[in-house]
């Protein structure tokens, strides 16, 4: 174990005026999701009750970096609009503070990650806060070009006809002058691509009666119905009830107590500065 008085040095990341770089802690939390041998990548998420001020905790779902984008640094899982976590922690218009914790069972890893949290809707999508957008430089597929042909396979005819072709660019350093948003069409798309990949069981989720309400004998005999696929409803019904919501990250607490090699335990703390996004490495006591 390393002796606290022996703590490796902070280093500071700090692409002078370069835009979109993958964070430092991204590399190692993609290797830990890589050793999950489970289907799913269950986690904590730590919210506020904005009614109440009481907290909350549920557990989650792990899903994808936004736009399949690890230089994003944005996490993302799903929820449903109806549901009570929505009216307690969640706003369409502002971002939330949250913390999410992931624990590694199998390489016994922990990371919390601090941050704000937004929601990406059928509803909002064209609404998306731009000081969210441009404090955490999510800057659109349009410019960065990665994996650009695979969201652009959910856009209208229209919308592929009218996108610019910077397949060049995926291997190009962005600076702040290339910075633009995600199109309103990029965030409705990059809603599809993640409903598409659901499996039809969890599609069902979303049509079936609102959650939290009284059992009934009709929302009983509807759910059944769901269940067995005779509901007469299309799997797109849900798709108004879905919504992804985005962890916008601003540190990263990482401990690993792997036998044998030395705890460890690493803060990353993200700033702006001139509009160049740092992050800090600080090695710390376990």
């Amino acid at each position: 174990m390393r002796n606290c008085n022996q703590l490796l040095p902070t280093r500071s990341f700090n692409p002078t005026r370069m835009i979109h770089q993958m964070a430092p802690w991204v590399p190692t939390f993609i290797q830990s999701t890589k050793n999950n041998p489970k289907p799913f990548l269950p986690f904590q998420l730590a919210t506020v009750d904005v009614h109440t001020n009481k907290p909350r905790c549920r557990t989650l779902v792990f899903r994808d970096f936004l736009f399949m984008d690890k230089r994003s640094n944005v996490l993302t899982f799903h929820i449903d609009l109806r549901s009570n976590k929505v009216a307690e922690s969640f706003s369409l218009d502002s971002p939330t503070p949250v913390e999410a914790c992931f624990y590694f069972a199998e390489t016994r890893e922990q990371y919390r990650f601090s941050g704000h949290c937004f929601l990406i809707t059928k509803r909002n999508h064209s609404e998306i806060p731009q000081d969210v957008t441009h404090r955490y430089g999510i800057i659109s597929p349009s410019v960065c070009g990665h994996h650009k042909d695979e969201l652009y396979k959910f856009a209208t005819e229209d919308e592929r006809q009218h996108s610019t072709d910077n397949s060049n660019r995926q291997e190009r350093v962005l600076s702040q002058g290339d910075f633009k948003p995600p199109l309103e069409q990029e965030w409705g798309m990059e809603l599809k691509r993640q409903w598409s990949r659901l499996s039809r069981s969890s599609k069902s989720q979303y049509r079936k009666p609102n959650p939290g309400t009284e059992l009934t004998t009709q929302s009983s005999n509807l759910l059944d119905k769901i269940n067995r696929g005779v509901d007469g409803s299309k799997e797109e019904t849900g798709l108004e009830n879905f919504a992804i919501a985005c962890i916008c990250v601003d540190e990263v607490d990482y401990l690993n107590l792997t036998s044998g090699s030395g705890d460890e335990r690493v803060i990353f703390s993200r700033s702006v500065e001139g509009g160049t996004e740092n992050w800090d490495e600080k090695h710390v006591c376990p």
